[in-house]
Parts: structure tokens; sequence; C-alpha cells
């Protein structure tokens, strides 16, 4: 029994999988402007598109409706403003890439990165609200206790 036509036809096998092959030579090319925006609407589901262009405008909304209810709160801090409206817009867009169809394999980096935002803004916010002495107490140093 010979070996060598075994060691060819799987030579042939690799070579077939390989990037040199006649398949990477012509790539295809990248579409003209919109042309993979055009293939994502058109490549999803009607109940996956409808249910995310659904989450993008509720999203919307409840951006809106926040910065109407906020716009005559006297005193507003910035910090208080933007820590809800990046917090809505966080949740929104995790909605979106659930809705749209992405496998979890996809969506994991952005999960972790939207946790990073979250985790940063309202970590930095807490700290220099703690930070600030309280109203009516004097900002001095602490009472000393007696140590007996």
């Amino acid at each position: 029994m010979s070996t060598q036509p075994i060691a060819s036809a799987h030579c042939r096998t690799c070579i077939g999988r390989s990037s040199a092959g006649p398949a990477a030579a012509n790539p295809s090319p990248n579409p003209g402007s919109g042309g993979n925006l055009i293939d994502f609407i058109f490549k999803k589901s009607p109940y996956e598109f409808w249910l995310t262009c659904l989450i993008i405008a509720f999203g919307l909304t409840v951006l809106a409706l926040y910065i109407y209810a906020i716009r005559n709160i006297q005193d507003r801090r910035p910090e208080d403003v933007s820590r809800a409206l990046i917090v809505i817009t966080v949740i929104t867009g995790s909605l979106v890439l659930i809705t749209a169809g992405y496998s979890n394999e996809q969506i994991a980096p952005a999960f972790g990165l939207f946790g990073t935002v979250i985790g940063y803004m309202l970590g930095r916010m807490s700290q220099a609200a703690a930070g600030a002495p309280a109203e009516g107490t004097p900002a001095g140093p602490p009472a000393k206790e007696d140590a007996r």
C-alpha cells in the first residue's frame, strides 16, 4: 500500500483551502456607498427590522421626554443630566444589537464596551458626589475622639 496518493490528495485539499487560492486572487469589491446598509435591511427578516426600528424610536422618544422634563429644573448639574442620557443611550443601543439579529459572539464586545462606559460614568460621578461636603455641615476637619 502506497502513501503517496493519500499525501497528494491531502495536499490538494489543503491547497484548495489556503488563502492563496483562486478565490483570494479575485476578491469581491466592496459595494458602493450605502451598499452594506441595503444588504442589512433586506437580508433581515421583516420582524427583526421593524422591531429594531421600533426600539430606536422608543429610545429616541425616551431621550426627548427626559430632555423635556429636565429643562425647567433649577440648579441642575451637567453630571446629573449626562448620567441619565448615557444610561438611556446604552440601554437602547444594547436592545438594538439584540433585536437586530446578531449572534452572541458579535455583540459580546459591544456589551463589554457598554459596561465599561456605564461603570466609568457612574463610578466617576459617584466619587465626585461623595467628595463634596453636604449642605449645612461645615467643611472643617472631623472632630477628634478621646482614646482612653
